[in-house]
């Protein structure tokens, strides 16, 4: 991790920064907390996966990361890892809302119960996880809201996530506006599709086409991980991002500005 760290040249630019990653036992949460730490931060896992969470911080280090097992539903849970964090580190410096889940359906056979689950995952959990924790954090602090290009564009049958990432959306500039009294930036980022073990279980179910995702996307491919994590590192970056705030961080390799056929 420092070779690369040294090789982008963003050295220890999270140096000594705590941060919560929800969601973080796998997938763009994981990327994400070995990109923290390899800029020199500490990272506290919030995630229901004890397995993978508990792996997770074995391989990232015990000396940089610890793991709560716990649902962000779960206000008791947010309020565990803060407190792990308060124990451990002293306090929380910035916050990664990263956990999300999704459903598949049309409209007319949605449930109420269908939309509230992700709902709740994805905007209830950050709006009362952020709360809870910009309450703690010191000025300089930082929010970051893992939202999706499909929150700021509509697919059919994707009800559900489309609207819950369109209104954390919505919330980051809210939080943006209402917390900059505190000095407290608040940013979302929209990843675009992703090659990760989501889409993958989602293109051998059928649920879309990689070939034609790729065609659609002026740079050709799906994005990684990686890409995404540095993204949320950016908008972390008390330094080079100190003017940044409400702002939504497109990762998704021109698909969402891209209109022909």
């Amino acid at each position: 991790m420092t070779d690369d760290s040294d090789r982008t040249g963003n050295g220890a630019s999270l140096a000594g920064r705590r941060v919560l990653v929800t969601g973080g036992a796998s997938g763009i949460g994981a990327a994400t907390a070995a990109t923290i730490i390899a800029r020199g931060g500490r990272v506290a896992i919030l995630d229901p996966d004890r397995p993978r969470g508990a792996g997770t911080v074995q391989r990232l280090g015990a000396g940089h990361a610890i793991y709560i097992a716990g649902d962000v539903t779960d206000e008791a849970a947010a309020e565990a890892a803060l407190e792990a964090m308060a124990r451990t580190w002293g306090g929380i410096d910035d916050l990664v809302n990263n956990a999300g889940t999704y459903d598949h359906g049309a409209l007319l056979e949605l449930s109420t119960e269908r939309w509230r689950r992700v709902l709740d995952v994805n905007l209830m959990a950050p709006i009362s996880i952020s709360c809870a924790a910009v309450r703690r954090m010191p000025p300089g602090g930082a929010v970051v809201n893992v939202s999706s290009v499909l929150g700021q564009v509509i697919a059919p049958e994707r009800g559900p996530y489309c609207i819950s990432k369109a209104a954390l959306i919505s919330l980051t500039k809210l939080q943006a506006v209402e917390w900059a009294a505190r000095k407290i930036r608040v940013n979302a980022i929209a990843p675009g599709y992703i090659l990760n073990e989501t889409t993958k279980s989602l293109m051998e179910a059928g649920s879309f086409a990689a070939d034609a995702i790729c065609r659609r996307t002026p740079l050709g491919r799906l994005g990684t991980e990686a890409e995404v994590a540095e993204g949320i590192c950016f908008l972390l970056d008390p330094v080079r991002a100190a003017y940044v705030t409400g702002h939504v961080l497109e990762v998704n390799g021109g698909w969402a500005a891209y209109g022909y056929l």
